[in-house]
C-alpha cells in the first residue's frame, strides 16, 4: 500500500539537458508503478522518501506553474521524467490534468513520456494542440513480464488499446520500447503486437545503471533461470562486451527496419554513465552510424 504525502512544491518547471524539451515537469515525487529497474530510485529527494512505500503529491504545482510561467519562457515541455503523470492517484488529485490545461493555455507544446492507460482520458485535452507528442513505453510483450518488472503498471492489452486511441485522436506518437532488457525484450514479439500504422518507434537499451541491478538480475534468477541472468550480466560486465551487444543489437533492429515501415530510432547509453547531453532521441537509426 503505496503511503501519500501531500507536499508544497517550490519549482515545478526544471531546466533539463534531455533534448525532448528545455524543462521538465514531474507533478508527483515517485511512482506506484514501482518498476525494478527506474532510475528514478537514486534520485536524492525521492530516495529520501522511501522511492517504494510514497508518494509525493505536489498539490501546488498548478498554481506554481502559472506563476514560473510569468518569468519562465519553455519552447517545450518535457512531462514524466522522473514519475509517471498518469497512475492512479492522477484519478483523484488530477495535478497532470490542471498542468496540461495550463500549458495549453499558455500555447506551450509539450511531450509526455507514460506507459499508462489512464491518458486515454486526457486525449482530448492533448490533442488540443497538434505540437504535443506522446513518448508511449511498449517494452515487453506478456503480461507476466509486465507484473514481474512493473508490477502496478498497465497489462499489454489496456496498453495496445491506449495506442489505438492515441492513433485514432491524431496525437503526434513514438512507441518507446524502453529499457530494452537484453533477452527479455522481445522485439519480434513486440512488433506482432502494436498496430501497423506506427510511425515512429526507438528502442532504448537498458543500462545497468538505471536502476537496481541486483534487483534485476535476482528477479531474473528467480522467474527464468540462472543461465539467461548470467548472459544479461556478462553484457554489462565491460565495456567491450557492451560495445560487442550495441552493435549486434543494432544489426537486428537494422534487418527490422527492412520489414516494419516505422522510422527506426536506436538510444544507447554509453558504458560508463546512464545519461548524457550526447544522447539525441531525433536522430533516425539510419543517420546513427
Amino acid at each position: 500500500m503505496v503511503k501519500i504525502k501531500i507536499i508544497n512544491t517550490q519549482r515545478v518547471l526544471s531546466p533539463t539537458q534531455i533534448t525532448l524539451g528545455d524543462y521538465v515537469i514531474n507533478p508527483y515525487r515517485g511512482c506506484e508503478f514501482n518498476c525494478t529497474y527506474c532510475y528514478s530510485q537514486e534520485n536524492k529527494n525521492i530516495k529520501r522518501d522511501g522511492f517504494k512505500q510514497t508518494l509525493g503529491i505536489k498539490s501546488n504545482a498548478p498554481d506554481i506553474l502559472e506563476k514560473e510561467l510569468k518569468y519562465k519562457k519553455p519552447k517545450r515541455v518535457l512531462l514524466g521524467s522522473t514519475t509517471e503523470c498518469f497512475q492512479h492517484q492522477e484519478l483523484k488529485y488530477k495535478l497532470s490534468e490542471k498542468i496540461l490545461q495550463i500549458l495549453n493555455k499558455h500555447r506551450i507544446p509539450y511531450t509526455i513520456l507514460t506507459k499508462s492507460h489512464f491518458i486515454e482520458n486526457y486525449l482530448p485535452l492533448i490533442a488540443e494542440n497538434k505540437e504535443n507528442k506522446i513518448y508511449f513505453t511498449f517494452n515487453f510483450h506478456s503480461d507476466d513480464i509486465i507484473k514481474l518488472f512493473e508490477k502496478n503498471s498497465s497489462s499489454v492489452g489496456k496498453r495496445l488499446a491506449t495506442i489505438k486511441e492515441i492513433i485514432k485522436s491524431q496525437i503526434a506518437l513514438r512507441i518507446h520500447i524502453g529499457p530494452f532488457i537484453p533477452y527479455i525484450s522481445e522485439l519480434d514479439k513486440i512488433f506482432e503486437l502494436i498496430p501497423q500504422n506506427i510511425k515512429e518507434l526507438d528502442i532504448e537499451l537498458y543500462h545497468q545503471k538505471q536502476g537496481n541491478f541486483k534487483a534485476l538480475i535476482l528477479a531474473i534468477k528467480r522467474n527464468f533461470d540462472k543461465t539467461l541472468a548470467e548472459r544479461i550480466r556478462k553484457i554489462y560486465k565491460n565495456k567491450q562486451n557492451y560495445d560487442q551487444y550495441v552493435k549486434s543489437l543494432r544489426c537486428k533492429i537494422r534487418q527490422f527496419s527492412k520489414k516494419y515501415p516505422y522510422v527506426f530510432y536506436y538510444i544507447v547509453p554509453d558504458f560508463d554513465e546512464f545519461y548524457n547531453p550526447r544522447i539525441d532521441y531525433a536522430r533516425p537509426l539510419r543517420n546513427a552510424g
